[in-house]
């Protein structure tokens, strides 16, 4: 039991008990009880089967600590009953892993159908993916580890896993079992409450004979003014902003810009507010053409026309195919990407396909809209080329991980004492890094938790993915570290091949190397100010 630091933005505390459904119980009473005694430093609250996380600014963690001490949480004890609705799920049985898994548990595949049917499963989190429901109670006689690495999931797949079912609201990648699926729509952005499941909800699955939902639903077209026409949309870009906070209850990964010092930055020079929609850019940069007047600036190219602001006149093309410094590079036009907020935000989920412009990259042929938000003053004279390159190694701090002590001694000692090299399979929600193979002192299989920006997974193969922007929120895998904040930019700039040295700091320097950021940041402003006449 107790408060420990999940990384420098949350307090995860772990529930005691006698049993999994007295945990999950106090779990859910905390839940009520933090909800109902909320704070403006509070940005979210994420409960589990076991454990609770409570999400934060990395310069508001002492002020939330202070909080949850007052409310003697650890002391907490609550006998009323927890409100209970029963959902019933559709389930056509006849997944990929049925048959395996009935021939492992040496049981019929009717036998398997007969359990998962039989059982009442409680919610106890909504994560991974917008609607994903966590369900305890699947039958002791099922219980099976997770495959030893991902595959691709369909959108709908019935899926358990350890002591734990499932049910994937969109095409994912994902290591469970599937032994089913269903049409049940679990999540729905245009509803008032997007998330069909609430922790706490009880679920029954019946057994159907077919389905008849497409993979996702279809969408009205947006409509959308041709300011902005994109003619070649590089690798990979995306409309992206600094995220959907707030909403990660509901399996919704906060997203937003990779890298927000750069798309600040880049917000910055042409006149925005930091939070602005921009174009977020990756190993290549875009083609677009502008139909309109406008004001744009680009961050993170190798030449010298990085940094600046520009006027572009109507009819007029930029192209940022040349050389990037950085993995993410970002385009800014005064007024922003005035794409439609979807949950309070105008970045792409890409995993959950929406947000951003119709949920997807762009491609060739999209016309995107400018803003008219009032924007400030800008010099010609402006021109910032920090943050400046890495380089081929960077060194990343790290804070003890919730499960750090699972792993042996050796396996400790070279998490920071060998190099990692980042995979060329990175992207917005995870970094997979090449090195050392991490192991455990014993197998063990992990109750699903909480997770943040920065958090260090290390699957059954060994090697760690340190999470992204466009993570999930609830993950199976342990928890080894958690980059800290400040050092997560620099993550996030880094090409394929880079080597990553990892040190380990404590909770003050963490909090020292946020508030050091801020003042970079403060005496950029500061300089642009300054050149402003």
């Amino acid at each position: 039991m107790g408060l420990h630091a999940l990384g420098d933005t949350a307090w995860l505390f772990y529930a005691g008990g006698s049993s999994s459904e007295k945990k999950l119980e106090l779990v859910l009473h905390l839940r009520q009880l933090l909800e109902r005694h909320m704070i403006r430093e509070i940005i979210d609250i994420v409960s589990s089967f076991d454990t609770i996380a409570v999400y934060f600014d990395p310069a508001d963690g002492q002020k939330v600590l202070d909080h949850l001490t007052s409310l003697h949480i650890e002391n907490f004890v609550d006998k009323r009953p927890l409100p209970k609705r029963t959902i019933i799920i559709p389930v056509v049985y006849g997944g990929a892993d049925l048959e395996a898994l009935a021939k492992a548990k040496k049981l019929s595949v009717a036998e398997i159908i007969k359990l998962h049917g039989k059982a009442e499963f409680t919610v106890a989190t909504i994560g991974f993916s917008p609607g994903f429901p966590y369900l305890q109670g699947l039958p002791e006689q099922l219980y099976q580890p997770r495959h030893s690495s991902p595959k691709q999931v369909a959108a709908g797949s019935v899926a358990i896993a350890g002591n734990q079912a499932g049910i994937y609201p969109f095409a994912s990648q994902g290591g469970w079992h599937v032994i089913g699926r269903s049409d049940t729509k679990l999540f729905n952005p245009d509803r008032e409450h997007p998330a069909l499941l609430q922790p706490g909800d009880k679920v029954r699955f019946v057994e159907t004979e077919s389905i008849g939902r497409s993979e996702h639903e279809t969408r009205m077209p947006e409509t959308l003014t041709d300011d902005i026409l994109v003619i070649e949309p590089g690798a990979l870009s995306s409309i992206q902003d600094h995220g959907r906070w707030g909403r990660q209850h509901l399996g919704i990964s906060p997203g937003g810009a990779a890298d927000l010092v750069l798309a600040s930055i880049a917000n910055r020079l042409v006149g925005n507010l930091d939070k602005a929609a921009v174009i977020e850019c990756t190993m290549a940069g875009a083609v677009l053409q502008f139909n309109v007047d406008a004001r744009v600036c680009w961050v993170g190219w190798a030449d010298a026309s990085s940094g600046k602001p520009y006027e572009i006149k109507a009819g007029e093309r930029i192209d940022l195919r040349k050389r990037m410094c950085h993995l993410r590079g970002y385009i800014a036009v005064a007024g922003g990407v005035d794409v439609p907020q979807v949950l309070g935000s105008r970045a792409t989920d890409l995993r959950a396909i929406l947000g951003g412009h119709q949920g997807r990259t762009l491609q060739a042929g999209d016309v995107l809209p400018i803003g008219n938000e009032k924007t400030a003053p800008v010099s010609k004279k402006w021109h910032v080329t920090w943050p400046h390159p890495e380089g081929c190694m960077i060194e990343l701090r790290y804070l003890r991980g919730m499960q750090a002590d699972w792993f042996s001694q050796k396996s400790l000692r070279l998490f920071t004492e060998n190099f990692y090299t980042v995979s060329a399979s990175c992207d917005r929600t995870g970094t997979p890094l090449k090195g050392a193979k991490l192991e455990l002192k014993e197998p063990r299989e992990m109750i699903s938790q909480p997770v943040v920006f920065g958090s260090v997974q290390v699957p059954p193969d060994g090697q760690p993915i340190v999470l992204m922007s466009e993570r999930q929120t609830i993950g199976g895998y342990p928890q080894i570290g958690h980059v800290i904040s400040a050092d997560i930019p620099k993550l996030a700039r880094a090409w394929p091949g880079t080597k990553v040295h990892f040190r380990e700091v404590d909770l003050n320097e963490a909090r020292d190397a946020w508030n050091e950021l801020q003042c970079d940041l403060g005496i950029l402003n500061t300089g642009l100010m300054m050149k402003l006449t």
